[in-house]
């Protein structure tokens, strides 16, 4: 198990299509949706690859459950492999298992419930902790925001959970930014966000989603340079015909004494 805490003091799913009414493509499209990966590639591809507009929005599949499993509150599937939930508590370990985790994502600083630090231990899950002030406090800088989703975005990362208390506000900031940069249109990122919110519907958190700037994650991005592969393709280009020059060129010194007689 890996863990990770970072403290940041300064701080429904987009509605769902009939899966009768969905035309065949999109729904395949949807089973290899990903969400975007920040940091390895640059952002113009990243968004490219990760391209998800309203009409692609993934089907909700329903996991299925025993009478024993219970899965935590708010739960439910972002895109495959990626999850959203509340705190987990101990009755919910048991469905958690089937998930096969490879990250948990907390973004609230607190004591760990019954059994939390066991469970991930013994699952061997990374752990990521995100002390993040919520919006009714203040906004959430972009730099926070950025450390986030290199982590929730990563497909490395995959089977992930991210969680707040209550899996409405805090984790409804995130995945909004996620489908944000995924190019949802803002009326249906806002109808998910309220989904899970209510009845406590933010107004500071709407206002942050809508507000923010997909370039407030870039700007803070590092973006990969296609200048060495550039510089190595030249050079070997270059090695290539000097090879074949020198190959022409003596092949044509052997042969020169063949041609005096």
């Amino acid at each position: 198990m890996v863990s990770g805490k970072h403290s940041f003091h300064d701080e429904g799913r987009a509605p769902l299509q009939d899966r009768k009414k969905m035309p065949r493509n999109d729904e395949e499209r949807s089973q290899s949706l990903y969400m975007i990966n920040l940091g390895s590639e640059s952002p113009e591809v990243m968004l490219r690859d990760a391209y998800v507009s309203a009409k692609d929005i993934a089907v909700e599949r329903p996991l299925p459950l025993t009478s024993t499993q219970n899965p935590p509150v708010n739960f439910a599937m972002v895109v495959p492999g990626l999850y959203r939930s509340g705190y987990p508590q101990a009755p919910d370990y048991s469905f958690m298992r089937t998930l096969n985790l490879k990250t948990i994502v907390t973004l609230v600083g607190k004591e760990f419930p019954e059994g939390y630090q066991d469970f991930i231990k013994e699952n061997n899950i990374k752990h990521e902790i995100f002390d993040m002030a919520g919006t009714k406090k203040a906004d959430i800088p972009a730099k926070t925001m950025q450390s986030i989703i290199a982590v929730v975005g990563n497909r490395k990362n995959y089977p992930l959970l991210v969680h707040c208390n209550q899996g409405k506000h805090r984790t409804g900031c995130v995945v909004g930014i996620l489908r944000k940069a995924s190019e949802w249109d803002i009326k249906s990122i806002i109808r998910e966000y309220t989904k899970f919110a209510e009845p406590k519907v933010r107004e500071t958190d709407v206002k942050y989603i809508t507000n923010f700037s997909v370039s407030d994650i870039k700007s803070v991005t590092p973006k990969s340079s296609n200048q060495p592969f550039i510089q190595n393709t030249v050079y070997g280009m270059v090695m290539l015909a000097s090879f074949t020059i020198s190959v022409w060129v003596y092949s044509g010194i052997r042969l020169l004494p063949l041609t005096t007689f």
